[in-house]
C-alpha cells in the first residue's frame, strides 16, 4: 500500500468497484493518506476570465504611461489621445531623421509597438479585443467613446 500511495496524489483518479473513477482523496480508506491542504486566504477579487491582468487589490489606478509598451490592461481616453499626439510628433521627427540617415527608420519599430499597445489597452477599456483597432476609422471611436464604467474581463476601470 505504501508504494501505491507514493505514486499518486490526492487528485489522482482511481477505479473503485461500483463507483467508477473517483479522486483518491474521496475514498474513505485512502483519505487518511491525503490530509486537507492548508489554504491561506488572501484578499482577492472575483474574476470572470483567465485573461485578467494583475490588478492592484486596492483598486488604485495606474499612473499614466506606467506600462506604455504593454498590451495588458485598460487606459482612459486622455492617455490614448496623448499617446496618439506623441506618435504623430515622433513620426514627424523620425521622417526628418531618415532623410539624414536611413538607419533611423528602425525607430519606427518601437513607435508602432507603442501605438498598438496603447490602442489595444484603449480597446480593452471599451470591452473589445485589441484587434478592433485595425478597423478603419475606429481610432475616432477610441478617442471619443467612453469606456466601460466597471470591471470587465481586461481589468479594473482606469477611472
Amino acid at each position: 500500500m505504501a508504494i501505491l500511495i507514493s505514486k499518486i496524489d490526492r487528485d489522482t483518479l482511481v477505479w473503485r468497484e461500483g463507483i467508477d473513477w473517483i479522486k483518491a482523496s474521496d475514498i474513505p480508506e485512502l483519505k487518511k493518506f491525503f490530509p486537507e491542504p492548508i489554504v491561506k486566504v488572501v484578499e482577492k477579487e472575483v474574476r470572470h476570465s483567465t485573461n485578467y491582468q494583475s490588478v492592484n487589490a486596492k483598486n488604485v489606478p495606474n499612473k499614466m504611461f506606467s506600462s506604455a509598451f504593454s498590451f495588458d490592461g485598460r487606459i482612459r481616453r486622455t492617455e490614448y489621445g496623448l499617446s496618439f499626439i506623441i506618435y504623430i510628433f515622433a513620426y514627424g521627427i523620425i521622417i526628418g531623421l531618415i532623410q539624414a540617415a536611413s538607419v533611423f527608420g528602425l525607430a519606427f519599430i518601437p513607435l508602432i509597438w507603442f501605438l498598438w499597445a496603447q490602442g489595444a489597452k484603449r480597446c480593452h477599456d471599451r470591452g473589445n479585443s485589441g484587434w478592433y483597432q485595425i478597423i478603419p476609422f475606429y481610432v475616432f471611436w477610441m478617442i471619443f467613446a467612453e469606456g466601460e464604467k466597471d470591471t470587465n474581463e481586461y481589468g479594473n476601470s482606469p477611472k
